[in-house]
């Protein structure tokens, strides 16, 4: 897996948009991926860790309900899951876990 700034440019791929925890003052172009830091997938071996992997929570956030990119996003990275579908404010939000 990568740095957090390769999964940035990762991401970049598929929105022209992406940002890494906004605050609330800042003005966000649709489409975009809202990401944040989530848990840590850790496994042991030895008594000592063997692996650790990343957890970051997306948000993908379109006008447009019913374009391609969440799938593409979830194709495109092995281990990713689209947990989540909602409308917020007429924006059409879905929500992935990506391990990266």
């Amino acid at each position: 897996m990568g740095t957090r700034l390769e999964l940035h440019e990762e991401l970049l791929k598929f929105v022209p948009n992406v940002y890494f925890q906004p605050p609330t003052s800042m003005q966000i172009k649709y489409p975009c991926v809202i990401y944040a830091k989530s848990d840590k997938d850790v496994v042991y071996a030895n008594d000592t860790k063997y692996r650790s992997i990343q957890l970051y929570d997306l948000t993908l956030i379109e006008q447009k309900p019913d374009t391609d990119i969440a799938d593409r996003i979830f194709t495109h990275f092995g281990y990713c899951d689209i947990t989540q579908y909602y409308v917020a404010d007429n924006l059409n939000h879905t929500k992935l876990n990506l391990y990266y």
